[in-house]
């Protein structure tokens, strides 16, 4: 069996998480990124590749519900995991407030473009979306953006920044995800498993 976690701030809950319901975890040493325990192969990818690896083979992984949702991979997604817990919003400058309605034209700067393109469509605006791999922070401050979509945790560099946090558009959380083919290949262990995570959730809740 293998399972695809995620290096940065998920791992260590990715890691408690799943020893609760009785797999531990051997994280890689140095600069590996991959480690076995007991039958259990466990790779250490970004978090925004974790769905790919999932999805063209690896059995099981762990990531945000934003990142499957931006990468939108042909995976199963059984459960929302009790951590990881924030949400994705829009921000704008403290001195530029608006609201939703008058954001046609904006150019917003996101990590999450496909996620930020399909939302304004819906509401029925046009913007120009900005992808960014750094922080997106930089982009307000900069002008180079009339806003930003981004994931808000305790709002602390929002706030460094000068930045207000204006509209809520989704609440995340940590996921479970299976390969499709280990969904039916391997069908007892999964829905036992999920039981197992569903019975560790509602214990915590």
């Amino acid at each position: 069996m293998s399972i695809a976690l995620p290096s940065g701030r998920l791992l260590k809950d990715s890691k408690l998480f799943l020893e609760k319901i009785g797999i531990r975890v051997k994280e890689a040493s140095n600069r590996e990124l991959i480690s076995s325990e007991n039958g259990y192969m466990f790779y250490f990818p970004r978090v925004f590749d974790v769905p790919v690896y999932v999805e063209n083979g690896v059995d099981l992984g762990i990531c945000g519900s934003d990142v499957v949702l931006e990468r939108n991979n042909d995976v199963y997604v059984p459960i929302e995991l009790p951590f990881g817990k924030c949400r994705m919003s829009i921000i704008l400058p403290e001195e530029k407030i608006v609201p939703l309605e008058n954001m046609e034209g904006y150019r917003i700067a996101t990590k999450y473009p496909e996620i930020t393109k399909n939302f304004f469509n819906e509401k029925g605006f046009n913007v120009k979306v900005l992808k960014l791999n750094g922080a997106v922070e930089l982009a307000a401050k900069t002008r180079i953006a009339d806003a930003i979509v981004d994931i808000v945790d305790t709002g602390n560099t929002i706030k460094a920044n000068n930045l207000k946090e204006v509209y809520k558009m989704m609440d995340i959380s940590a996921v479970l995800l299976v390969n499709r083919i280990t969904q039916k290949t391997k069908f007892d262990f999964i829905n036992d498993l999920i039981k197992k995570a569903k019975d560790y959730k509602n214990n915590i809740m």
